[in-house]
């Protein structure tokens, strides 16, 4: 039974919780709040003397939340969230002050987003440090809630309460090959594509070759003479050989000139390429974060 009201609380020892009941770890909410795992565990042990309750218990080598800390998770979390913003929308952003944004991005957004920024002269004093994404999603997820990135640009996919999205980027799928190809002019069939060598591109987090995960239906197998895990090693490698490509077609059009390719629609039918940023919804009202988002929906269509 909970015997303190919540008047007499410290609000620090809540937002402390919250950390530990949302991450599932002393450790990684200890990381998140830059305190020391035994601070957020005294931190922890006086909220739970001042509740007389217990919060959490072990549960094989990590901890679990008991019934009593899923409800008052449950109650406090949104009136913690209106507190944060409120305060966040009283201390207006200045641009002008020293400030740099982490974005996580895979390869497509890095290489549209990173030129349009660098020209940007609306900038101020603000610095956008593009960083290659984890493999894995959740890795992805958790740098967003434990405020090591502020913003991610990835493939439309993930689907969770704690964080937002909005669409910023819709492209397609295309070939390329080098320009003077000895067998391809501009088109190909079906049955070209398959005679044709392939430089590969496997998505991290699908296991997947790009041309099979933005396609209808399944493709046959295909001779591979490469396979890469950056965009630009394949498009290289695909305007010294013989070999055919995909990629996206705003990136196929921004660099076919430099390496003299050729860009060629799919013979099959395709599945639209959808880019999204994703924050978590902590931040959505922070004027900080709002400019952020805006920056990079603007640049979007360049």
């Amino acid at each position: 039974m909970i015997t303190k009201t919540a008047a007499s609380l410290d609000l620090n020892l809540l937002s402390v919780f919250l950390e530990v009941y949302r991450l599932g770890s002393i450790t990684l909410a200890a990381d998140a709040l830059e305190m020391t795992q035994p601070g957020v565990s005294g931190a922890l042990k006086r909220l739970q003397q001042q509740l007389g309750a217990e919060l959490f218990v072990r549960e094989g080598r990590g901890i679990s939340p008991t019934h009593i800390a899923v409800q008052l998770a449950g109650e406090i979390s949104p009136a913690l969230n209106n507190v944060s913003n409120a305060i966040s929308n009283i201390k207006q952003f200045d641009p002008q002050q020293p400030r740099t944004f982490k974005v996580l991005c895979n390869e497509m957004a890095l290489l549209h987003f990173h030129p349009e920024i660098e020209r940007d002269t609306t900038m101020g004093n603000v610095n956008v440090e593009f960083v290659i994404a984890p493999s894995h999603e959740e890795e992805m997820l958790q740098a967003l809630s434990m405020q090591k990135a502020d913003l991610a640009l990835d493939v439309k996919g993930h689907q969770s309460l704690s964080y937002k999205s909005h669409p910023i980027i819709q492209d397609e799928i295309v070939i390329v090959a080098r320009k003077d190809h000895p067998r391809i002019n501009r088109a190909l069939t079906e049955q070209q594509y398959y005679q044709e060598k392939h430089v590969t591109i496997r998505l991290r987090r699908s296991n997947m070759y790009a041309a099979d995960y933005f396609t209808k239906t399944p493709l046959k197998p295909r001779k591979i003479s490469a396979e890469c895990d950056s965009l630009m090693s394949m498009l290289a490698l695909v305007s010294s050989s013989d070999s055919i490509g995909s990629t996206s077609r705003s990136l196929a059009s921004r660099y076919a000139p430099l390496f003299n390719l050729q860009v060629i629609e799919q013979p099959f039918e395709t599945l639209p390429i959808e880019h999204v940023m994703i924050w978590h919804s902590r931040t959505d009202y922070s004027p900080a974060h709002q400019w952020l988002r805006e920056k990079i929906q603007n640049h979007a269509g360049q």
